[in-house]
This record gives structure tokens, C-alpha cells and sequence, in this order.
């Protein structure tokens, strides 16, 4: 499982060369070049020929991702992370340069325009590096990887992510000689030097891009076994921190709400949200403290849900939101939630809408399904819906991944206005005055564009008062200043999409839409808006029918028409979420449910982890030196996370207690993680206050960490055998200082032992009573089974592929372990 980070390797950075000292500073540090004219003459005089057409076509022209696409024509020859450019570094014996982005990335473009775009700087990369390009988003286990490395050595991370790493070894006639063993460790694509954005020339703190490159040539020719052992030991790094697993143990009540306990500590009771500048969205965090909400006792659910309605009301509000276009911006860069980082995710909106969804819920429950604050989520939910709908959807009927922050090398450009610019844009004069003090533009400017000082300032809209109090302010009913306010963004609406607008990554991910249909099932119910339902339907449909094999297997990214890469837990996890939702809603359908089942049947056999959880990737990924297991849930929930929860979900759905057997498995594989980084997986939290509802597994999920694992033949052997009446004898031979619940055991929150047909056929099972005892986990006498037991079974209309099923819960005299499941096979009649 992933930590943030090993203090054994926290400081680990070695400098090759001539005393080269990175600051790994964050992308969003550095400020850029002043004006786009000096990008514009770039672009086009060292390009481009001079009838417009470009001078460099590198291996990217072939790729669907619109990011490597951007790089297409960089003089730099890239190539796309896969076995070709691994057998030409192989083969040639250069260090592979890895820059690892995505489209919606400012400081990713403000590299390529300074450094990948110079002809001078391109040619040293191309002679002496196999350079590759890699889109996070279409293989975000690569990205995990080395950005691993990136935070090891460097103890931050940001993109683009650039990462020199060694080739693959050479071959060796006879193998490698036990002295070179080391070395030999070192190949591999492993990393041995890792840095964010630089710019092209010492400046601002950094050093120069060619500077760092050239250190890295020159090490690799000049002192080759450095380098080979700076790389096995950040490749053994990444490794220890990726691998890192947990002892399975308890998972209490008190481990979830410890998690509470610390977000509540971080609350900004001012401004909403946690933690200050920069504030993102974090679904995850509000997810959680709506299910502590939710299985609080009453006194304590105000405190709880406060914050959740405190922060959706002031992001709804804030300039994070889009006021004219609706939809989420990335980010706040500050604590108000005024100034966005203007790119828009899928992921964020997808989420969002579920949240809202919730919180909304919740106030109906509550009463205040009338108040101002419903209305303004209700406001919120059909404006994301309704951007999503217009602007994100491609021809199958599933969704886009993001839009750009910019336009022309500008932040925000699209988005941002003066008041002479909503004053012309809007005919009536009085509709005008209304607007700008509706959006602040009466306040005076609040926004400068750090990247282009000369520029003259501007405004991001925002609501400084509600729109309750600025109806009082302007005399007006609620109703009428929401008709007004359409009114108003309509025109700004039309102005701006007249303007030069932000580009759009238009590949599809499973993944993101699975949030994004569960978010739009989620709305649509509370919103009991069909068009909302139908759409979500409708790609959820698409994602099975245009990005899946014949044998249920997902890939995980398309664009136009073009499904690849092998689907990641992610994908099952979020698209089966998706399913669940739409379950849930008013026009649900079995095969919603069905499809739910069926994707979360295939991650676990696909992913799962011994002992609990799942990796990332498939087993047999051959292009990374470890498989990827995440376990921390950023701006979007990792799939162990999404797994747990879609259990427990799947349990309240359909009654099938193996559903919840599994989710006590994997909470407990986490439990140490769980306990330790509260907030690191904070969709987990939210799922174990769901599984914790279930009185039936608190002895599980509590069992402490040295409790046996339970094999389904380790407690109780079986046996099968008819009698002369017709009858079938199964006989339960239980081990020594071990008992069963007896099929009538009298506590809520133990598991019983039964026996059911597996296939056709109609089964009578005749239980014996058991015997009562007392144990230390349980209030009352207990129930129970011990030593050897006969259970008399009346088979009817059964064939040779049926098979009776035994459930039972194996316990000690102080805790009880998981239940378990033996499948009998039903032996020929004498």
C-alpha cells in the first residue's frame, strides 16, 4: 500500500555532475514568461514551415490521447511509453527521459512552449535519451510509479513529472556474474533522478532544463555504476513503499470516527472546507462525515453535518463554481473558494453531483427541504447536470474528461470579465446593474493573472450574498431574482461562447464516468428528472457496450471510437458504483444490479490482494517493476475504497451476506492503515460506518489482529452420506476448542448455521437445537454447536450439478471469526 512517504527515503537525492542543487518546488511555483506573443512567434516562425505546415512529426501523431497529440509536433522525438521505445533503449543503451502529464495541465504546456518546444534543447534530448511521453490519465499505474519516486527523492510531486531512467539491460552472453548482480538490479526502467517543471535556464531558484539533462548524459557515460546503484536503490524504494502491506486486524467503531475527530480539527469555520490555501473540493471528506452524519446519535448529527452544507453552500457561491456556464472548477487558490484553478474535471463534477445529491437528501429529511439552502443545491445540481449534457458528452453518450484552465497561454481567459464587459453583454441597462452586484463587480477586480502581470485585471463571478438577501436588497420575490438571473446568464452564456474557448480532452475513461453516472443517477432521483436518469443510463450503457470484451474485460480509455489499455481496479469499482446508483433510483432495473454484481465479482478475481484489498493493476503487467496498490484516496476515491463501499451496498441490495463477508475481509486488511492515517482513506472510513450498521459482523470487523484466517475447512470437516430412508446426513466434525452458532442461535449479530441447494432442486434441512453456553463476546447464553454434528437434509427434484451450500461462523470462547461457506458436493444415490 502506498505511503506518502518513507522516512528512510525521504532525503534520499543524489546529485551527479558538477554541484547541481534542484529545489523541488511545485509546479504551480515558478511564474512564466510575460505576454502569449512570445509564444505565439515560437509556435509559428520555429515550428512551423512557412506555408503553415509543421517541420517535426514524431511516433505521438499515431496516438488517441489528446495530450501526447499536443506533443505531436514537438521537435523532440517522442515516443509513447510501450515496447518500441523500450527495445530502441535496450538496443542503443541510452537512459530513458519519461515526461509524464495530462491535456488540462498549465504548468505541462508552460514546459512544453519553454523547453520541449526549443529546437536547441530537443536535439540534445533526441541524442543523447530514448525520450517518451506518458497522459497520467490513461495509464495513472505508470504515473503512480514514478511519481512514487518523485515524492521519495524529492518529497513533493507535481506534473509534468519528469523522470530519467535507466534502459533495460543489455544482454549478457552466459548471464550476469553474482559481483554484477547489483548492477544488473539497477536496469530496468528503474528512476535514479527525478524533477517537476523547469524552466529552460537557471532562473527563479531552478536550475536550467538543459543543465539538469546534461548532468544526467554525463553521468551515465562517466560513472555508470552511480547511476545503476542510485536506481536500484529508488527502484527498491518504490518498491518497499508500494508493496507495503498490513496485518489484517480490528476495525472498531472508534476507528472511523477517530477519522471524524480529525477532519473536524481542520474545519475552516470562517471560510468552510478544511485546511487552508489551496482548498479543493474533497468529496471523499464530505462523503464521510455524511456517513458519520448518518449513523450518529442525534444530539451529535448538527456538528457533523454543518460543515458538509457549510462548504457546499460557499463553493456554490465561490468562483470555484461556475456561475454563468455551471460546473466545478479545479480548485480555490485561496481560502474564500473566490479564485479558481480554472481547468474542469470530469471526476470533480461527478462527484460533486452525488454529494449535493446527498446533502439534499438530507435536508428534505430533515424539514428544510424549502430553505434557501435547498434551493441552492437544487440550483447547483441541475446547473453541473445540465454543463455535462451540453458540453462533455461525445457521440457514444458517455463523457469527456476535462476541460483546459486556459486560453492563448492565459489562465482563466474565457472565464474572467470586467464590468464593461457584462454591462455591453447584457441590453437592459437595469438587468446590467443587477448582475454586477449580483457577481461582485461593484467590489472592484479580483483577479491578476500571476503568469501575466502586464495584463489588466478582471473579475471571476461570484455571489458575495445570497441570493435571498440580494432579493431583499433589490426588492424583489426569490422567484422573480431567479427568473432575472437566468435572464442574465443566458446573455453572458452567449457572449462568452463567442469567445476563444478553453480545449476540451475528449477521451473517455470508465473510471470517471463511473462517478459521473453515479452522479447524475444520484441527482436525478432527488431531482426526479428523467433526462438526468436516461443519461445516466445511457453511459453506463455505452461504457459496457463500446469499451469491454466479449468476456466482460474493461478497458480503460477511448477516443473516437478506439477502446485500449486493460481495465484497472478503478474501473470495475467506479462503473459498478455507477450500476448501484441507478439500481437505486426511481426507474431501477435488474440489470443494473446484475451489472453491479458482475463487475465487482470480476475485480475481485482479477485484483484481490491475500489478506485483504486489491492491486491496482492486473498480475501480469509487464512493463512495471511492481504492481501498483493504492490506498489513498485523493481527488478521486481509490478503488479499494469505491470496493469496500459497492459491498456494503450490494449487501443492502440483495441480502447476500457473502457481499458483506467480503467487505469485513478488506476493511481489516486496511485496519492498521484505517487506524494511523485517518483521513489518507477517507472513503473507507465512510464505508466502515455502513458495514458497522450491520449488527451481524461487529465481532468480525472486532476481532483482534491474531485471530485465525478462516479456511473454509480449517474449524469443520464435512462429510456426506444417505441413509436407507432417502434421507442425506451431513456430518460437521468440529475441531477441539472451536464451536458453530447453532442454526437458531438467539444473537442478533452472530452468523447461524445453514445449509442450502446450490442449482435445481428444493431442499429440508432438520437442524438439531445445540447446546447453551456463555462467552465473553456475547451479553446472554449463546446457541451453539461443538464437537461432531448431524444435520438430516430432504432432497427433491436435484440434479448431479447441484451442490448444497453450508454456512457458519466458527467461534473461540473470547471472539468469533469470519463466516464461512463449504460447497458439498451430493454424493450418487446407493
Amino acid at each position: 500500500m502506498l505511503r506518502p512517504c518513507l522516512l528512510t527515503w525521504c532525503a534520499f537525492v543524489v546529485v551527479f555532475g558538477a554541484a547541481i542543487t534542484i529545489h523541488a518546488e511545485s509546479p504551480a511555483a515558478p511564474a512564466a514568461p510575460d505576454g502569449a506573443e512570445k509564444v505565439a512567434d515560437l509556435h509559428d516562425h520555429v515550428l512551423k514551415n512557412p506555408d503553415g505546415s509543421w517541420k517535426y512529426t514524431n511516433a505521438l501523431i499515431g496516438q488517441t490521447s489528446p495530450y501526447l497529440l499536443q506533443h505531436a509536433h514537438n521537435p523532440v522525438d517522442w515516443m509513447p511509453w510501450g515496447p518500441e521505445a523500450f527495445d530502441l533503449a535496450k538496443r542503443e543503451q541510452k537512459p530513458v527521459f519519461l515526461s509524464v502529464g495530462y491535456s488540462t495541465c498549465y504548468w505541462c504546456h508552460v514546459m512544453e512552449r519553454e523547453v520541449f518546444e526549443n529546437p536547441e534543447l530537443a536535439k540534445m534530448l533526441n541524442e543523447r535519451f530514448v525520450c517518451i511521453k506518458l497522459d497520467r490519465e490513461e495509464r495513472p499505474d505508470v504515473d503512480q510509479v514514478y511519481m512514487t519516486a518523485t515524492q521519495v527523492m524529492t518529497r513533493q510531486g507535481g506534473w509534468p513529472n519528469n523522470v530519467f531512467l535507466t534502459p533495460p539491460a543489455p544482454d549478457r552472453p552466459g548471464g550476469a556474474d553474482a559481483e554484477d548482480a547489483d548492477a544488473i538490479a539497477g536496469y530496468g526502467l528503474k528512476p535514479f533522478y527525478c524533477v517537476t517543471y523547469l524552466p529552460p535556464e537557471p532562473s527563479r531558484g531552478l536550475p536550467g532544463f538543459g543543465q539538469v539533462a546534461t548532468a544526467m548524459h554525463h553521468a551515465w557515460e562517466n560513472d555508470r555504476a552511480t547511476v545503476l546503484e542510485q536506481a536500484r536503490r529508488l527502484g527498491d524504494a518504490v518498491v518497499q513503499v508500494m508493496a507495503d502491506t498490513d496485518t489484517p486486524g480490528p476495525v472498531t467503531l472508534e476507528t472511523p470516527r477517530a477519522a471524524v475527530a480529525a477532519l473536524q480539527r481542520i474545519y475552516d469555520a470562517e471560510h468552510a472546507g478544511f485546511g487552508g490555501a489551496p482548498k479543493f473540493p474533497s468529496p471523499s471528506n464530505l462523503v464521510l462525515l455524511l456517513a458519520a452524519y448518518r449513523h450518529a446519535d442525534k444530539e451529535q448529527q448538527d456538528a457533523l453535518l454543518e460543515p458538509v452544507l457549510h462548504t457546499l453552500d460557499r463553493m456554490a457561491r465561490g468562483g470555484i463554481y461556475d456561475q454563468v456556464g455551471g460546473g466545478f472548477h479545479r480548485y480555490s487558490t485561496d481560502a474564500q473558494w473566490l479564485i479558481p484553478h480554472f481547468e474542469k474535471m470530469l471526476y470533480d463534477n461527478g462527484q460533486l453531483l452525488s454529494v449535493y445529491a446527498d446533502a439534499l437528501v438530507v435536508l428534505r429529511q430533515r424539514g428544510e427541504g424549502d430553505s434557501a439552502r435547498a434551493a441552492l443545491f437544487e440550483r447547483v445540481l441541475r446547473e453541473t447536470a445540465e454543463y455535462l449534457l451540453r458540453e462533455m458528452r461525445d457521440d457514444t453518450d458517455a463523457f469527456w474528461s476535462a476541460q483546459d484552465a486556459e486560453v492563448d497561454a492565459r489562465e482563466g481567459l474565457s472565464y474572467l470579465w470586467t464590468r464593461a464587459q457584462v454591462e455591453v453583454a447584457i441590453e437592459d441597462e437595469e438587468r446590467a446593474a443587477l448582475a454586477v452586484r449580483m457577481y461582485g463587480l461593484d467590489r472592484g477586480t479580483n483577479f491578476q493573472d500571476p503568469h501575466a502581470p502586464h495584463a489588466p485585471p478582471a473579475n471571476v463571478l461570484y455571489l458575495p450574498v445570497s441570493l435571498d438577501a440580494l432579493a431583499e436588497q433589490f426588492a424583489m420575490s426569490r422567484a422573480a431574482l431567479r427568473a432575472q438571473r437566468e435572464r442574465i446568464n443566458h446573455e453572458l452564456k452567449a457572449a462568452r461562447d463567442r469567445r476563444e474557448q478553453p480545449g476540451t480532452d475528449d477521451k473517455v475513461l470508465a473510471s470517471w464516468n463511473g462517478l459521473t453516472i453515479k452522479g447524475l443517477a444520484d441527482a436525478g432521483a432527488i431531482m426526479d428528472e428523467p433526462r438526468y436518469l436516461a443519461a445516466a443510463r445511457d453511459a453506463a450503457d455505452a461504457i459496457i457496450e463500446h469499451m469491454s470484451d466479449d468476456e466482460g474485460t474493461l478497458l480503460h480509455s477511448m477516443r473516437l471510437g478506439r477502446a485500449h489499455v486493460p481495465g484497472f481496479l478503478d474501473d470495475y469499482t467506479h462503473l459498478a458504483a455507477g450500476f448501484l446508483a441507478l439500481a437505486q433510483s426511481e426507474s431501477r432495473e435488474d440489470r443494473d444490479l446484475e451489472q453491479a454484481q458482475r463487475l465487482t465479482r470480476l475485480a475481485i478475481e482479477r485484483f484481490a490482494a491475500e489478506g485483504g484489498g486489491y492491486y491496482d493493476t492486473l498480475p501480469d503487467q509487464a512493463d512495471l517493476f511492481v504492481r501498483v496498490r493504492s490506498a489513498h484516496d485523493g481527488a478521486v476515491p481509490t478503488g479499494n475504497s469505491m470496493m469496500v463501499q459497492n459491498l456494503v451496498d450490494l449487501y443492502r441490495l440483495t441480502g447476500d451476506a457473502a457481499w458483506l463477508d467480503r467487505a469485513v475481509l478488506d476493511l481489516r486488511g486496511f485496519a492498521d492503515w484505517l487506524g494511523d492515517r485517518h483521513l489518507g482513506l477517507a472513503g473507507m472510513q465512510a464505508a466502515a460506518f455502513d458495514a458497522w450498521g450491520f449488527e451481524e459482523v461487529h465481532a468480525q470487523l472486532a476481532a483482534p489482529a491474531n485471530a485465525p484466517s478462516v479456511e473454509p475447512d480449517a474449524p469443520v470437516q464435512v462429510s456426506a452420506a444417505w441413509t436407507s430412508d432417502g434421507k442425506l446426513v451431513l456430518s460437521l466434525e468440529i475441531k477441539e476448542g472451536v464451536h458453530l452458532n447453532a442454526h437458531e442461535v438467539n444473537e442478533k449479530m452472530l452468523i447461524p448455521t445453514t445449509v442450502e441447494l446450490v442449482g435445481p432442486g428444493r431442499l429440508a434441512a432438520d437442524y438439531p437445537e445445540g447446546e447453551q453456553a456463555h462467552y465473553a463476546y456475547a451479553d446472554r447464553p449463546i446457541r451453539v454447536y461443538e464437537g461432531t454434528v448431524i444435520i438430516r437434509v430432504e432432497l427433491d427434484g436435484w440434479t448431479p450439478d447441484s451442490a448444497i451450500r453450508l454456512r457458519y461462523q466458527a467461534c473461540t470462547d473470547t471472539y468469533c471469526m469470519q463466516p464461512a461457506e463449504v460447497r458439498i458436493a451430493i454424493p450418487a444415490r446407493p
